[in-house]
């Protein structure tokens, strides 16, 4: 169960009354003429509005009165994102999610460490985004989002994730994830309740320790991958039915598969959020699908990786399906109502 990686916005047109004409008003005329001036009044009452309240949310910068930034609020794939001074406009206005930044219905994507951009939302590996702490962290690339100057016009990077308050890499918004609602189907909720897990770890001031105990129900510190993902189906109201420890598989990640899954053996099949990924690590490991597709996101419990608080594994993410001289991912677990 090892794995070696590295690592958020009336104008009411009437018509004045027409004196009766020998010859009626078309009434459809007068609909075409009533809409165009309509839209005429709309529109003049609407130039100049970048600083309208948008109903999204405003993502600021660490670095002081800048705010992230569609640049020139272009709204179309590739627009360039930027740090611009905070002005509450559209091109300001944010969709936060769990795992997701968009504006305008497009995804903020890091195409590469110096491209971070708005491209069309395609479940692509780069275009998810988990908060940590206060920076925002792409799993594909191990890399937070950052902007490397103050700056009007200033284009983002993906920067090396650091614990300490660097003002390049701190992005803070209003957005409560820890009461996200998690909701759709079953792998949707086992998905969201995993990133929300990743969150606590990494943001919480919860011990590592105090959740490690809970992850794997007050049972002795193991390599505890099985457990992570028990406990994820368990608060997501879909327990497992069979386990050696109240619902709980703790030592062997092979038996999961007997939790109900549907083993999915095709090569070309496309992982769906809640899939559990089982690879042929030693003593086998499974890992969470937060974003399927081509290029999957995992979230799982990495006992190689030391947490030096507990003596035992880190929480990670990444999208990592193999690792040489260790294993490979093997085949997907996809979950049913019986799950």
């Amino acid at each position: 169960m090892t794995s070696n990686n590295n690592y958020y916005l009336r104008n009411v047109y009437r018509a004045r009354d027409v004196q009766p004409q020998k010859k009626p008003k078309s009434k459809k005329k007068f609909l075409v003429i009533g809409i165009i001036i309509l839209l005429f009044v709309v529109g003049y009452n609407s130039m100049g509005t970048s600083q309208a309240i948008s109903p999204n949310s405003e993502v600021y910068s660490g670095w002081s009165g800048f705010c992230l930034d569609d640049y020139h609020n272009e709204n179309k794939n590739n627009s360039q994102v930027d740090v611009w001074g905070c002005n509450n406009s559209l091109a300001q206005s944010w969709n936060l999610g769990l795992s997701h930044i968009k504006h305008a219905g497009l995804c903020l994507t890091a195409d590469s460490i110096s491209n971070i951009n708005l491209s069309r939302c395609n479940n692509l590996a780069s275009q998810v985004w988990l908060r940590d702490r206060n920076s925002y962290f792409n799993p594909k690339n191990q890399l937070c989002l950052g902007a490397p100057k103050a700056s009007n016009g200033q284009l983002l990077d993906l920067q090396k994730c650091s614990m300490n308050n660097n003002k390049s890499l701190t992005w803070l918004t209003t957005f409560d994830y820890k009461n996200y609602a998690c909701k759709g189907g079953q792998g949707n909720i086992v998905a969201c309740n995993a990133i929300k897990q990743w969150m606590i770890w990494q943001n919480e001031p919860y011990s590592h320790e105090q959740l490690l105990t809970v992850y794997t129900g007050g049972a002795p510190y193991e390599e505890w991958c099985a457990d992570f993902v028990s406990y994820i189906y368990k608060i997501s109201n879909f327990p497992f039915k069979n386990g050696n420890y109240d619902y709980w598989d703790e030592n062997n990640a092979n038996l999961i598969v007997n939790q109900g899954f549907k083993v999915q053996y095709n090569p070309n099949y496309q992982p769906r959020p809640g899939d559990v990924a089982y690879f042929s690590y030693n003593g086998g490991h499974v890992e969470i699908v937060i974003s399927g597709g081509s290029q999957p996101t995992f979230i799982y419990g990495n006992s190689a990786t030391i947490d030096p608080t507990t003596n035992n594994g880190e929480m990670e993410s990444n999208t990592i399906t193999s690792v040489k001289g260790e294993g490979s991912l093997q085949y997907y677990l996809s979950p049913t109502q019986n799950t």
